[in-house]
């Protein structure tokens, strides 16, 4: 027995060093020839009449063995099928078969059962009847196992319909995954959509419902095709092979890919960077391409069988009802009279635009007539007949886009942008970019579509208005689903986009003035939202150049239109980035420009006098005319440019109660809702007052997302934030102790650093993106005219606007903005600045120091710990 494990052991070994696409045909082979030759050394060995032992019962394969592709890694199952309950077979006889297995490394699970309590169990459980139909033999009684075969076919013969329900609802039942942000992040490649478990479903319904037992006769039924077979053979292989590999690195029966595995897995599989891409994303993308044709192909399959076997609207009860030449509806689908309807490019996507306007589906000739002539859409390029239907097509459907999706699902698109081919399936290894290129591209237009309809008038009402007001959206809708068409090129995709909008113009047919609309739409579609998260909105000269880029206010409300959707699309940090940051407020500066004229300084000096008047109203009762004019002439026009007339009225009172209550500061806490607030605090200037409140606001779990910093008079310091409040907090923020804090901190009786070293170590650490290498620190002094830009982008972790202030504070560079936001999978942080002389920052030896000492606090510490 010791031989016999041994020699087992080498040759599992062997398998698991196989990094090859065989190595699972290897390992089911060598388990078979195993389990045969171990129940015919027990048959020799035992004192028994031979033939009666291997009449009483059978050894079956069960999951991954039954099917034939098992790895090393992986449990297996098998079933000792009794022939009667009388069966001589011992526990002690079957444990010296799967005894060697297990000694030699493998984990093994064996049962014993007659046939009736086996098919009384799949009766009862629906996910052991489904196991059942993917037994195999091994070894024993042969004739067994065919009686049990009979008799499985005998009670799917009594119970098919219902069966054959309950396979389609777990089918359907597992698209809902597709609305939970797991599903995504961490995919499951039995349970997704396109996973393992729709593979298993096509199989179980072919013998369910024909008595088919292999997909290669399914193609004789015209369930599938064969490419379709051969796809989800190759899939089938690929999610077996991952799935033994996942056991091998968590040492868990799991099908799910767990975020900080897909890098492992890559490297295992040898996929490497390209440029632009980590290996782990080249994976992905072939894990959602697999994922995507599966499913595809998993829909098409049960619409085949649905029609075959009448159960769609039950067509043959109903009259046709014609469409047009050559076309007529019929249960709910297109049916299409092949020897009246021409096949050219105009007329196949014509199909797709007939049934978006009339809410109907394909039916399964006409799904054949589309698969057979598709080819002419390769010949189509500048058709105004392909071009028509087309953005027909798109205007038409839903916004659940159930036909225009299925023009990508079968590659119709490809033909047509061959551009998209890079992008099918491609994901960013990050926790913001959700979805595929091609499923956020579809969920932007879908996301477009409920916003022309008005759905999210309640919560999105300036956009919405924008919205309501387009004559036309067929520009913007086309954008939204190429927009992210550039990021094939791995870096600075917006402007790759823009650049391949006049090839792909040209090719729908387009007018170079229609051309030029989607490429200036793609190639701008994110000015908004990261002038709006990385720059001071106070700032005429970003806000002129912007307008200078945009030229036309119709085009900025479709850029406004765009950045939701866009942000919509992407995921629940995205949209919540979008709630974070005053996009909205930069769209009106900027039409407020293009309607206007570029701000001159007498429009400046207007805008001012404007607020100046305002305030006086605001404050008649506080001061004379003389005493406000006095205090204007002390305040910087950025103030009053960036500050509504009311809250530089609360300001000025804020100011008054500090100067007559003596107190170290005033506050006021306005929270707009439930997720963020505005604190106001009013001081008497001292230094590092800005990354002091931060510290403060860090110990209270605040997430900061902009500062404000203005000097008033001399000695008096205004500070405005705009904070998120911590989540899951029963009973909110306590502001008192928030208050006291600051007090302590303001009287020299708090440690700060010491206090939020604590902090970070109370805290669980904060997943680490994979794409975090070193902080990148940029110097800006061309974007601005009076202020150095300095950008941070590094991993978040608590403290880290508190340790990026308090390095200015000791390089004596202050602070007049800052700007906190997510770039993709990294915090930002932006800083408006100028030396303690007021001038820009240009020293590069003072330059140099700031980026050593950002440098060493930010990547240095070993455990991630805030710099003290």
């Amino acid at each position: 027995m010791q031989s016999i494990s041994e020699s087992l052991k080498k040759q599992r070994e062997q398998i698991l060093t196989d990094g090859s696409e065989n190595m699972l045909v290897r390992h089911t082979s060598l388990l078979e020839i195993a389990v045969i030759s171990l129940y015919n050394r027990l048959v020799n060995r035992l004192s028994l009449d031979t033939e009666q032992f291997r009449a009483s019962g059978a050894i079956i394969a069960l999951g991954e063995l039954g099917r034939g592709l098992i790895g090393p890694n992986q449990p297996v199952r098998l079933l000792f099928l009794k022939a009667d309950s009388s069966s001589p077979m011992r526990q002690s006889w079957l444990d010296e078969i799967i005894g060697p297995l297990i000694e030699a490394g493998w984990t093994v699970e064996l049962q014993q059962e007659n046939v009736e309590s086996v098919l009384n169990g799949a009766k009862k459980d629906f996910d052991r009847f489904l196991g059942l139909l993917e037994i195999r033999y091994i070894s024993g009684n042969r004739q067994l196992v065919e009686q049990f075969e009979k008799s499985l076919d005998g009670m799917i013969e009594e119970d098919r319909e219902r069966l054959l329900t309950l396979l389609y609802d777990s089918v359907e039942g597992r698209k809902d995954r597709l609305e939970y942000t797991e599903s995504w992040l961490e995919p499951d490649l039995v349970q997704n959509p396109g996973g393992l478990a729709d593979i298993n479903a096509i199989g179980a319904a072919c013998r369910i419902a024909s008595g088919i037992h292999t997909l290669d006769d399914a193609i004789f039924m015209g369930y599938l095709t064969r490419q379709e077979v051969d796809f989800i053979q190759r899939a089938e292989k690929s999610y077996a092979r991952l799935i033994n590999l996942l056991r091998s690195i968590s040492g868990v029966p799991s099908g799910v890919l767990h975020f900080d595995e897909q890098e492992l897995l890559a490297v295992k599989l040898g996929y490497s960077e390209r440029a632009g891409f980590l290996a782990v994303e080249n994976f992905m993308q072939s894990v959602f391409q697999d994922f995507h044709g599966v499913s595809f192909i998993s829909s098409e399959f049960w619409e085949r069988l649905h029609e075959s076997r009448g159960d769609v609207g039950k067509a043959g009860t109903a009259a046709p009802v014609p469409l047009e030449e050559g076309l007529f509806a019929l249960g709910g689908k297109v049916h299409i009279q092949t020897d009246k309807y021409e096949a050219t490019a105009g007329h196949l996507v014509h199909l797709f635009r007939v049934a978006a306007e009339r809410r109907l589906g394909f039916a399964n000739v006409t799904r054949q007539w589309i698969r057979h002539h598709r080819n002419v859409l390769n010949a189509a390029s500048g058709d105004a007949t392909v071009k028509s239907e087309l953005l027909g097509l798109i205007r038409a459907d839903t916004y659940e886009l159930p036909v225009f999706r299925r023009f990508y699902d079968q590659g119709l698109l490809f033909c047509l942008i061959p551009e998209l081919v890079s992008v099918h399936g491609l994901m960013q290894h990050d926790a913001f970019h959700l979805y595929p290129v091609q499923e956020h591209h579809l969920r932007t237009v879908s996301e477009m579509k409920k916003m022309l309809a008005g759905d999210y008038a309640a919560t999105e009402p300036e956009v919405t208005r924008v919205a309501l007001e387009q004559e036309d959206p067929t520009w913007v809708l086309l954008a939204g689903f190429l927009h992210d068409a550039g990021k094939s090129s791995g870096g600075g995709h917006a402007a790759a986009g823009g650049e391949m909008i006049p090839a792909i113009g040209r090719r729908l047919g387009l007018t170079p003035e229609e051309s030029e609309k989607v490429r200036f739409l793609v190639a701008q579609h994110l000015v908004l939202m990261d002038n709006a998260s990385l720059r001071d909105l106070a700032d005429q000269e970003m806000l002129a150049h912007c307008a200078f880029a945009i030229r036309d206010p119709k085009m900025l409300d479709l850029l406004l239109l765009l950045s939701f959707t866009d942000m919509a699309a992407t995921g629940p940090k995205a949209r919540q980035k979008w709630r974070d940051t005053p996009v909205i407020q930069l769209y009106g500066s900027i039409r407020h420009i293009l309607e206007k004229g570029e701000p001159s300084p007498e429009a400046i000096a207007e805008r001012v006098e404007q607020v100046k008047n305002q305030v006086r109203h605001e404050v008649a009762d506080l001061m004379s005319n003389e005493e406000l004019e006095a205090y204007f002439s002390q305040l910087v026009p950025r103030y009053l440019l960036s500050t509504p007339p009311k809250a530089v009225a609360k300001h000025l009172r804020m100011e008054k109660q500090l100067q007559s209550s003596g107190a170290l500061f005033v506050w006021e806490v306005s929270a707009a809702d439930g997720n963020t607030a505005e604190i106001t605090i009013m001081n008497w200037e001292r230094p590092g007052l800005l990354s002091r409140s931060a510290g403060v606001f860090t110990l209270h779990d605040m997430n900061i997302l902009q500062a404000q910093v203005f000097t008033l008079h001399p000695g008096v310091t205004l500070l405005i934030f705009q904070c998120r409040l911590p989540e899951n907090e029963e009973r909110g923020i306590d502001w008192n102790a928030v208050r006291n804090d600051m007090e302590r901190l303001l009287k020299g009786k708090m440690a700060l650093d010491y206090r939020i070293a604590q902090r970070a170590l109370a805290k669980p650490p904060l997943q680490e993106p994979l794409r975090s290498g070193p902080s990148q620190i940029l110097v800006d002094n061309e974007s601005s005219g009076m202020y150095t830009i300095l950008e941070v982008y590094s991993v978040d972790r608590v403290g880290l606007l508190y340790t990026i202030s308090r390095t200015l504070f000791e390089l004596q560079i202050r602070i007049y903005v800052a700007k906190i936001t997510t770039k993709v999978d990294q915090v930002a942080d932006v800083f408006y600045v100028r030396t303690h002389n007021g001038e820009k920052m240009t020293d590069p030896e003072q330059i140099d120091e700031l980026k050593k000492a950002l440098h060493f606090w930010l990547d240095a510490a070993e455990d991630n710990r805030p710099a003290v």
